[in-house]
């Protein structure tokens, strides 16, 4: 993740008023022109979700996302336990999808995701490092969101939004809505893609790393399996893929314009040449 500005970008973002910016466009720069037609800078009346005093980050200080999706069924090998694992059936969307884990605002050189809870206080902070996400302050999301998130994101059933929201949304400028709503289009998106339809009819079976990466550049152009990291994890002595992971470019795109904001990866990731697409319920 890399920086922008500092003390000044706080002051652009925190006197902008919400209501008036578009969020699917760069709300630090809308908030900059604002501020730019106007003699006095006033203090929000409230303070929105995510942004008490006491946070660890400063929203804004970031030029790239990471766009982490999973492949529910490895994940829950092993983890019977969660919600979201006991309840899948194999029609479900994310038995046979990729499923959002996370939309991470992110800064350069920085492989551990540090960035993050842009002024959330410590006591939501240490609800989340326990795992807590449940006690968390609610989100309050919207209807439609609540639902499209859900499907995309089966850790709704664990409460992974919160977690989500206040570690790394809180940081991206967008409001919980706007940011979920973004997330959930982007897992769409991959969805609908040559990439997750090959994976999509081939659950349940061995496929080559190459087939995969084939398919992606199919969607997104020559040279971009290279964008791609493909994270794999064993269980019964068979590899399964996991994670897949891309970097994306700060401000965000529409999610029909995916290709465009691809970035190169960190890595290629852990998978051999060859593993699984493994199936809801083993």
């Amino acid at each position: 993740m890399r920086q922008f500005a500092g003390l000044a970008l706080l002051a652009v973002i925190a006197a902008a008023p919400a209501a008036s910016l578009d969020w699917s466009k760069d709300p630090v720069a809308q908030s900059t022109a604002q501020l730019a037609a106007s003699a006095v800078v006033a203090a929000p009346a409230s303070s929105p979700l995510g942004a008490q005093r006491g946070g660890g980050g400063t929203a804004g200080q970031f030029d790239t996302y990471v766009f982490s999706l999973e492949w529910t069924p490895a994940f829950c090998e092993g983890k019977s336990g969660l919600p979201e694992c006991t309840s899948m059936t194999p029609d479900r969307f994310d038995a046979k999808n990729l499923a959002l884990h996370g939309l991470w605002p992110d800064k350069n050189n920085d492989s551990s995701h540090s960035y993050g809870y842009c002024g959330v206080d410590s006591k939501t902070q240490s609800l989340d490092n326990g795992s807590t996400w449940c006690r968390m302050p609610a989100l309050n999301l919207s209807g439609p969101v609540l639902s499209r998130l859900t499907t995309a994101m089966p850790g709704v059933a664990s409460c992974l939004e919160n977690h989500e929201w206040y570690k790394h949304g809180s940081c991206s400028g967008y409001t919980p809505d706007d940011y979920f709503a973004q997330a959930a289009a982007l897992v769409e998106a991959v969805s609908a893609s040559n990439f997750g339809r090959f994976l999509t009819a081939r659950v349940g079976r061995t496929i080559a790393a190459s087939d995969l990466l084939d398919a992606f550049e199919t969607d997104f152009g020559p040279g971009t399996r290279n964008y791609v990291s493909l994270s794999c994890t064993k269980a019964r002595g068979v590899s399964l893929l996991l994670d897949v992971r891309l970097h994306l470019s700060h401000p965000l795109r529409p999610a029909s314009e995916l290709a465009k904001m691809l970035l190169p990866t960190a890595g290629s990731g852990n998978c051999p040449a060859s593993f699984q697409i493994d199936t809801a319920g083993r």
